[in-house]
């Protein structure tokens, strides 16, 4: 009976551990490198301290793509907030943000906004914790 208690038990731990979401790579110094092509963002989750935020992004698709930060919570309808951006680049071409970008902790949303690259699933998600 014991047994079969720690082998629930053990069944029950690996379950919770499994549903807590995405996994984050953490962004060291607020710089984010994220890799664009058809349709990804590589990683496709980051992690980084509140403050300060650095875009580095660089094409490596056949087509043409950006990186946006946009607030996630938004009424149907209207527009995302926007808190930055980087140009639009070609292939192979590397890019950063065009404005200073500081973002307080919370979750954001990163993606391409070139066309439908977002719905066809080139979208992350920043999350930004406390100092």
């Amino acid at each position: 009976m014991r047994r079969l208690a720690a082998l629930l038990l053990l069944g029950a731990t690996t379950l919770v551990g499994c549903g807590g979401g995405p996994s984050y790579t953490h962004a060291r110094d607020g710089v984010l490198k994220i890799n664009l092509d058809e349709y990804r963002l590589r990683p496709e989750n980051l992690e980084v301290p509140a403050g300060r935020i650095h875009l580095e992004a660089t094409d490596t698709g056949r087509l043409t793509h950006n990186l946006a930060i946009e607030s996630f919570d938004h009424e149907d309808g209207e527009e995302p907030t926007l808190y930055g951006r980087t140009d639009t680049l070609h292939p192979g071409e590397h890019g950063s943000e065009q404005a200073p970008i500081t973002l307080k902790p919370g979750k954001y949303r990163l993606t391409c906004t070139i066309g439908n690259h977002d719905d066809l699933g080139q979208y992350g998600e920043l999350k930004v914790v406390a100092r």
